[in-house]
């Protein structure tokens, strides 16, 4: 029986700093599947950590207040001069 190491391990990050797409979903009134593009897009912070994906807080905190009093369909909301 041939018995493989992994070579890559990651820690788990601080679980204080960070929630689930769900959470992230829920907070920013989104598809939970919007959230994973959201991060490879840079519009959020996050952490790939196995399958899960793990969001920044504070990065949904900032989101939040910058896209306040927007509706969804704001063309504001995609204005990428803002970086």
């Amino acid at each position: 029986m041939t018995v493989f190491a992994r070579t890559h391990t990651k820690t788990m990050p601080d679980l204080t700093e960070f929630m689930t797409t769900q959470d992230a979903a829920l907070k920013l009134g989104f598809h939970v599947k919007s959230i994973p593009m959201m991060v490879k897009n840079k519009t959020l912070e996050g952490v790939r950590f196995g399958r899960a994906w793990l969001v920044s807080r504070k990065s949904v905190d900032e989101y939040l207040q910058k896209t306040k009093g927007m509706g969804k369909r704001d063309l504001r909301y995609k204005d990428k001069s803002d970086k």
